[in-house]
């Protein structure tokens, strides 16, 4: 009976971790080949460039006989692990394990042995060291020299208590790391506290929106617990000036939609055709980065359909590094042009969020101004410029000895993060290498980035001296472009203003009376009388707008021409019915945005932050491709019936 009593969570167990070995839960051999750098090749040719006979370049070198290219899958930093699971190692052997275990307990009930317990709790600890096993092998490579270094201090600590001599420790002490190296939890804490603290210094303002200081000199927390109390100086109820807010926007869609789209009518001018002229092309070039296009053929395959050729694919997945790719053109097509994409993979996963949320603005020297008769120094987004960096160091050789020689133009792609380190790149690199300064001899940019979605990266003269080179374009009320300083606090400078009208109204929940009748207020919905009238909430934001300083050191700005696709409210509730009668296949061919001005990042419909449910299905590649589509179809009719009418 002891034997039956073991004997199932023994040998599932042994099955479950055996199976996850050999390939259940997505960690095949086969996925695992799959997913592994590709060995470069030892026998090279030259790309129409003498420099490619280096070794260094031989990665971009066509077969002699077949003309297919060696791909370096190879990750530029050396803690990237290429390995990928949809379930995570450890759950099969868990899930098995269970199953035996419950079998196991039916075979000895009512029989209490305690030798029987004992064998049945061995077998949890082989679970447990499973398990463990399984949950390190998934660990990404990144971690584990902190998780390694974390446990020989715990011993050395230990060591120390048992009387041995305290130099144990000083390895680990004598130790000098990165300050820029944000895979150390140590460093990465202390560049998000100090992002924090920017933030809570811009955002405690006081009733009338000037900076009160003393309300928020000790923690942010504390200014927000004071909204709740009636006799507190700043009685600033965010919540219900939030829940005002998207009310107010409601009715104004519904009631006065030609307010909102004048706004953006007038903050820039109509974008003109030869702008958007080549968008949706280098947007999906620019989607290729994610290495996730929707016909599920491989990047290879998709880049070889679009006349290009891989050369270089980094499939990095480490804070403070960017997944990245590099294509050419394929010469053999008739009227081919020269040119070289770089494309820059954006945020997709946790590694890159951690690089996003290291905002803070820095400073940044180059050794040669990136434009004639500019400065060395430029303030950006810390977390981007420690990626851009060392994208910078990982591809000017191969810009240098092989793209500029061969004679290429550079096209620098990306959306999200991957737009924002694309025009970083593009500045070191025009630093680096003078002559992507230069024209081309059709009289256009050598160097030129394409930014979809772009956050605000620069501050404000580097953004304005980007135009010549980067355009960036910005989907409708997409927030990423307004995730600053800058905008959040003049959208609440707006908040403050609604805050107020709460007050005046008796709305502003300082008591039981006036919650209820805010409860029933935003039970009104859109028909209910508004707060504010339009022109109120309109005079507000200009109000809000003018008061916040453009050249704040702390402010960064979209960079280059900013090409803004919006929609128009006035055609809002025509869309809606369009959605309501059409199949699901049939609602992704309704447009997201019906016009485009060009301005830059000190656009007003940029510096604040629209409050909308569509701000974040803004921001993804799908309603990119959408709204893209749907200008370049409209300009297209305007231009044929301009040539019909002529």
């Amino acid at each position: 009976m002891k034997i039956k009593t073991i004997f199932f969570p023994m040998v599932f167990t042994w099955w479950g971790t055996t199976a996850n070995a050999l390939g259940v839960g997505g960690n095949s051999a086969k996925t695992r080949l799959r997913d592994s750098p590709t060995p470069s090749r030892t026998n090279y040719q030259s790309v129409t460039n003498p420099a490619a006979r280096s070794p260094l370049f031989a990665s971009a070198a066509a077969d002699e006989e077949t003309g297919d290219v060696a791909v370096v899958n190879e990750p530029s930093s050396p803690l990237s692990s290429s390995t990928t699971s949809r379930i995570p190692r450890w759950a099969v052997p868990a899930g098995i394990f269970a199953v035996g275990y419950g079998l196991g307990k039916i075979v000895i009930k009512n029989q209490p042995d305690k030798a029987v317990a004992s064998r049945i709790r061995m077998s949890q600890l082989l679970l447990v060291f499973f398990i463990g096993r399984d949950l390190w092998r998934s660990t990404p490579e990144w971690i584990k020299p902190r998780v390694i270094r974390f446990f020989r201090r715990i011993i050395s600590v230990f060591r120390m208590g048992l009387g041995e001599d305290s130099s144990v420790l000083d390895e680990f002490d004598e130790e000098g790391g990165d300050v820029d190296d944000i895979t150390d939890f140590s460093i990465l804490a202390l560049k998000l506290q100090g992002a924090m603290d920017v933030a809570k210094k811009n955002l405690c303002l006081d009733d009338e929106g000037e900076l009160a200081v003393s309300d928020c000199a000790d923690d942010l927390e504390s200014s927000v617990k004071s909204t709740k109390s009636n006799d507190s100086k700043d009685d600033f109820n965010v919540q219900a000036s939030l829940l005002a807010l998207l009310q107010l926007m409601w009715q104004v869609k519904s009631r006065r939609a030609s307010a909102r789209d004048q706004f953006y009518r007038f903050a820039g001018i109509s974008a003109p055709d030869d702008v958007l002229e080549g968008m949706d092309e280098m947007f999906e070039l620019a989607d290729l980065a994610y290495d996730e296009h929707l016909s599920g053929k491989p990047l290879k395959t998709v880049l070889d359909e679009m006349g290009y050729r891989l050369i270089k694919h980094d499939k990095t997945a480490v804070p403070g590094y960017l997944g990245h790719y590099v294509a050419i053109s394929n010469s053999n097509l008739p009227n081919s042009t020269k040119t070289a994409i770089i494309g820059v993979k954006g945020t997709s996963n946790f590694e890159d969020f951690l690089t996003d949320m290291c905002g803070s603005a820095v400073e940044h020297s180059l050794e040669k101004p990136f434009y004639d008769g500019g400065n060395t120094t430029f303030r950006c987004h810390e977390g981007m410029l420690i990626s851009s960096r060392r994208l910078t160091e990982d591809l000017q050789p191969l810009v240098e000895n092989l793209l500029i020689p061969s004679g290429y133009d550079i096209k620098i792609v990306g959306h999200s993060l991957g737009a924002g380190c694309a025009t970083i790149l593009a500045i070191m690199l025009r630093s680096l290498l003078p002559t992507l300064q230069a024209s081309n001899p059709q009289g256009k940019e050598r160097l030129e980035v394409w930014a979809f979605a772009s956050p605000p990266v620069l501050d404000l003269d580097s953004a304005r001296a980007c135009e010549s080179f980067v355009t960036t374009v910005v989907n409708n009320v997409d927030i990423i472009p307004r995730a600053n300083i800058s905008p959040l606090v003049v959208t609440t400078r707006l908040l403050r203003a609604v805050n107020r009208r709460l007050k005046e109204k008796n709305l502003d929940m300082s008591n039981f009376k006036s919650s209820i009748a805010f409860l029933n207020k935003l039970r009104e919905g859109k028909d209910g009388e508004m707060l504010m009238a339009a022109d109120e909430i309109m005079a507000e934001l200009d109000s809000s707008l003018a008061k916040v300083e453009l050249r704040d050191s702390d402010h960064l700005y979209v960079p280059g021409k900013a090409v803004v696709l919006y929609d128009l409210w006035e055609l809002e509730e025509k869309k809606e019915s369009q959605r309501e009668e059409a199949s699901d296949a049939e609602k992704l061919d309704i447009p997201t945005a019906e016009d485009a001005i060009i301005s830059d990042g000190t656009c007003d419909v940029l510096r604040y932050i629209e409050l909308d449910g569509r701000m974040f299905d803004d921001h993804m590649a799908p309603a990119y491709r959408s709204s893209i589509a749907a200008i370049l179809s409209k300009r297209k009719i305007e231009i044929e019936q301009q040539t019909s009418v002529v």
